[in-house]
């Protein structure tokens, strides 16, 4: 969409300084009042894509005199769905452009109903502009005008870190409010308490590569997660909350997306090592449960979408699934308020209608399990190899807890005994030759889980169940009351 000097050399326009997106969603009778897209803050090159539903955007004359124009300057050009459509030269600086709100659009004669339209606007954000000292508004015409684009910056960690503010932090100046509006009756819940840190967060992080190594690679889903995911409409967007290693990304990816959260870091990256493939068989050689995808999905397996998040906080817009898991993650929670929070964030961020399944370990113990507990709280080993465990040295850099072994201290000791002492709460098994980890785990008895959803407003229990040692409840979002 050129006019003038430009219009003879479109075909040669390129615009390398892209770097900002913005993403508008139009509901059918919306529309956007006529205006020029600001000047001093984006250069030259607006990108517009259209997606799901066409419209006919006007074009009109950006002159002083608008009444006597109107007529003769007023342009409609209809943007189909798929297609992109680039303002540039006089398109982009001496025309407004708008969206005339309404139901239906008329193209070539034909009454166009309009659809749900989804726009990506692709522009090239501006630095601050200096201006001559006697200019009294922006315009092309201003040769002093220096500006440049936007310096790019991109990110080298992954994964990304989302919300870790200090504990400090989540208290405001008054201190009876939180940031998100939280009570001071429930704010406690937003602080990760020492037990949780010590034996949930910190052994996670340790034992990330051998679980990924026993879990993730051989493709270990409980039936009851992977029936859920089957049950969910195709397109579907699904928050894996407490994700891991993201063992059921495959199986998401089937028939939907995912977003996945989890506050191990050492874990979220093995989620992204599924990038090997046989070029001959085209077979994923990072689990069985990969093997049945396409090209393109295990491409989208192989850099998911994941952040470093913990589940008492989720960095997602209100109602913006369409559904959520959260497998293997509340037994991990030692407080009821923190239970209440996880599924009340759950429920905060999908959408009315939209379900959540939910699975935790089980009191009640089938009689053949390896597991049994005599309590609701306890602390579960695990057996770690020293082999998969990091070097004290990376643990330093991660900032966990370690020290420096002495030529002394080591003389004598073999390889799972050094790593132990450099664990805060590990363990030497000298008979296995293992360090031992311990992992805070709540036992939940029959009907606990539903007694907690019961007190979160606008959720409803569909269902529970008992598999293989755990309970599950399957629920559906009925309201937006709650936090």
């Amino acid at each position: 969409l050129e006019e003038g000097d430009n219009a003879s050399n479109s075909h040669f326009q390129t615009y390398p300084n892209l770097n900002q997106l913005t993403v508008n969603e139009y509901n059918p009778g919306e529309g956007i009042g006529s205006h020029v897209d600001t000047v001093t803050a984006f250069g030259d090159g607006l990108l517009a894509i259209t997606l799901n539903g066409g419209i006919v955007m006007e074009f009109r004359k950006a002159t002083v005199d608008d009444a006597a124009d109107k007529n003769v300057m007023r342009k409609l050009v209809y943007l189909p769905p798929r297609s992109l459509a680039v303002l540039s030269g006089d398109a982009r600086y001496k025309y407004e452009h708008m969206i005339v709100s309404r139901m239906t659009d008329t193209v070539d004669g034909k009454i166009l109903p309009r659809k749900l339209r989804v726009s990506l606007t692709l522009r090239t954000a501006l630095t601050k502009p200096v201006l001559d000292e006697t200019a009294e508004r922006f315009s092309l015409a201003q040769s002093k005008v220096v500006q440049s684009p936007l310096p790019k910056y991109e990110s080298k960690v992954f994964p990304p870190r989302w919300g870790q503010e200090s504990d400090a932090a989540l208290v405001n100046a008054n201190g009876d409010v939180d940031n998100n509006g939280s009570s001071s009756s429930d704010r406690s819940a937003l602080f990760t308490p020492a037990t949780e840190s010590k034996h949930v967060h910190a052994v996670y992080d340790a034992i990330a590569t051998q679980w990924h190594h026993t879990r993730g690679k051989r493709g270990v889903l409980w039936p009851g997660a992977t029936q859920f995911l089957e049950t969910l409409s195709p397109g579907s967007i699904v928050a894996d909350v407490g994700c891991g290693d993201g063992k059921y990304f495959a199986e998401i990816l089937k028939h939907s997306y995912f977003i996945g959260f989890d506050m191990s870091e050492e874990l979220l990256k093995t989620a992204a090592t599924r990038d090997k493939a046989d070029d001959n068989t085209q077979k994923c050689v990072d689990g069985p449960q990969y093997q049945h995808l396409s090209k393109a999905k295990r491409t989208l397996s192989a850099h998911p979408a994941v952040a470093v998040a913990d589940c008492i906080h989720v960095p997602l817009k209100s109602g913006s699934c369409d559904a959520a898991i959260c497998i293997a993650v509340m037994h991990h929670l030692s407080t009821e308020k923190r239970r209440v929070r996880c599924l009340s964030e759950l429920k905060r961020i999908v959408k009315v209608g939209g379900r959540i399944n939910v699975q935790a370990w089980a009191l009640e113990q089938t009689h053949d399990s390896k597991r049994k507990f005599h309590g609701t709280d306890v602390l579960v080993p695990f057996n770690a190899q020293p082999k998969y465990l990091q070097t004290p040295r990376k643990l330093s850099e991660n900032g966990n807890s370690a020290h420096t072994i002495s030529s002394v201290e080591s003389k004598g000791k073999g390889v799972a005994q050094m790593m132990a002492e450099q664990y805060n709460g590990a363990e030497f098994d000298s008979k296995k030759n293992l360090v031992v980890f311990q992992r805070y785990c709540h036992m939940y008895r029959k009907g606990e889980l539903e007694s907690l959803c019961n007190q979160v407003p606008g959720l409803e229990v569909l269902e529970s169940s008992y598999e293989k040692g755990n309970h599950v409840v399957s629920l559906r979002v009925c309201g937006v009351g709650g936090s």
